[in-house]
């Protein structure tokens, strides 16, 4: 699945970054389509993982047809105007594919809802889906969806069975910008312990990252939490005292 790709750590090189030497995840075979557990629900005809919007399902189902789903709860509306079957709609991929669906052809996956497609389990379970969108593009925010606006340089989005992502090094570098401070952290920590010789060319892709962002709110604690980092995070102090221990040396 898309949420091992970490753990599988698989290695990619991009020719188009000067931090090209960086590995970087890929996906793999096991996330392919044709692949799914025999048992699973049917995906319908038009959607990847099984997302549809509301008129592309009304076109596969009939309208009538889905406002009989919608009503019984045989399908759900994940985000307004994005449905799914509502066996498929807990998925991560299924909630990334209508996050998509619904911010416009454009968009990129950020933020948590890129590390957790990336397979950093620290970000799994978050409430809300995030998503980056063009400065030229009116961001559409809805219940669950968290929508950013944002130069997207396409060398930093990268396709995941399908999704548009961001790299894992620029959407920890928004989570440690922007996230929950414990979860940013542990996130980059288990990158860093999974990439093994290659974790300090990771921080430095990542403090790269950082560097350049054009919105420099949040980056000074950004920087703060790279230094905190470790690369084996194994017997080390708590994450979360680790950040308090830094409070107070600062605040001191």
């Amino acid at each position: 699945m898309t949420a091992n790709l970490l753990a599988r750590a698989s290695l990619s090189h991009s020719p188009s970054r000067p931090d090209a030497d960086v590995p970087r995840p890929e996906p793999g075979d096991a996330e392919r389509s044709d692949l799914r557990d025999p048992g699973a629900e049917a995906v319908p005809a038009g959607s990847r993982h099984g997302a549809l919007t509301v008129p592309a399902a009304e076109h596969v189902l009939g309208a009538e047809a889905l406002r009989a789903l919608l009503g019984d709860g045989t399908w759900v509306e994940i985000v307004p105007g994005v449905a799914a079957p509502s066996g498929l709609a807990g998925k991560p991929a299924v909630r990334a594919e209508a996050a998509l669906l619904r911010a416009g052809p454009h968009a990129v996956l950020s933020g948590p809802t890129a590390v957790a497609m990336h397979g950093c389990t620290e970000a799994d379970g978050a409430d809300s889906l995030h998503v980056t969108v063009p400065y030229d593009q009116q961001p559409r925010p809805s219940p669950g969806l968290v929508v950013r606006q944002a130069w997207i340089r396409e060398s930093d989005v990268l396709e995941l069975d399908g999704l548009r992502v961001y790299t894992l090094d620029a959407a920890l570098a928004e989570l440690l910008c922007t996230g929950p401070p414990r979860t940013a952290l542990a996130c980059l920590e288990q990158a860093m312990a999974v990439l093994g010789g290659a974790a300090l060319r990771f921080r430095s892709a990542v403090t790269e990252q950082v560097a350049r962002r054009n919105d420099r709110r949040g980056t000074r604690r950004a920087a703060e939490l790279l230094d905190l980092a470790r690369t084996s995070p194994s017997g080390a102090m708590p994450v979360v005292a680790r950040i308090h221990a830094a409070s107070a040396g600062v605040q001191g």
